[in-house]
């Protein structure tokens, strides 16, 4: 088991403020991503001990965005970091006031079953080239999966973003998902640092897929270490954060 405990962050960014970040970080207001300006922001309160993975819990009108984060600090120690280091502005996006924080358990058993909820992008890398994409292209696992099944082969989209997420939880070695449904899903054109340059822009659009099930933990360290990591790609930008919620009814 890890020794720093696991924290669970809820923060109120104001979203005004984010806006004039994104200005400063060159980010086309208009795209509907908020990952890559979310996570320029908390870059900006709290360095290098910023969280690893958070996700938008829900934007309240049109003046605050709530995240929950999970960092392996307490809210404290951000706190104080902030308020020691963070350019003045930077430091007012964040509504201190409701600011909470709480420790996550410390232990879990094997053969544990939860409840979760998680906020994907499933993609996979295509080991060869294709008509359709280059070697190493990163694509969405159902066009994969379409593609391997070949023309006029009809497949369903969750059943294929299910068995995505079965497999990250195999890969972790920490869980093995029992039942998982869609919430949400959506393409969305994902903004990321140009190379080189201090500016953001648009890349290939990816799916953006939000799924709630029940797993059961097979292997308690390794399951710390899947909460803390996340799931999937793009975690930095509000992707993969394992989420546990109360398993919802089977009736």
């Amino acid at each position: 088991m890890a020794a720093d405990p696991l924290h669970l962050l809820r923060l109120d960014l104001a979203q005004p403020g984010l806006h004039g970040l994104a200005r400063d970080h060159r980010l086309p207001l208009h795209n509907n991503d908020l990952g890559y300006v979310l996570h320029a922001a908390m870059a900006a309160l709290f360095g290098d001990m910023s969280p690893k993975t958070f996700t938008v819990e829900r934007m309240e009108s049109s003046r605050t965005v709530r995240i929950l984060a999970y960092s392996q600090r307490p809210l404290t120690a951000l706190h104080e970091h902030a308020t020691t280091y963070a350019d003045p502005a930077v430091y007012r996006l964040c509504d201190w006031d409701r600011a909470a924080d709480k420790p996550m358990p410390t232990t879990w058993r094997e053969g544990q079953r939860l409840g979760f909820q998680v906020r994907v992008c499933p993609t996979v890398r295509m080991a060869k080239a294709g008509p359709e994409h280059r070697a190493g292209a990163e694509v969405d696992a159902f066009l994969a999966a379409a593609w391997r099944a070949g023309e006029g082969v009809k497949l369903d989209r969750e059943t294929v973003y299910r068995d995505w997420l079965a497999m990250a939880f195999e890969r972790s070695g920490g869980a093995r998902l029992e039942v998982a449904s869609i919430d949400n899903f959506h393409i969305e054109a994902l903004l990321r640092r140009t190379q080189g340059e201090h500016r953001a822009a648009p890349q290939v659009r990816k799916p953006d897929v939000t799924l709630h099930g029940a797993l059961t933990v097979v292997s308690p360290d390794h399951f710390d270490a899947l909460l803390r990591r996340g799931v999937g790609r793009h975690r930095a930008f509000g992707f993969g954060m394992l989420m546990l919620r109360q398993e919802r009814s089977r009736c």
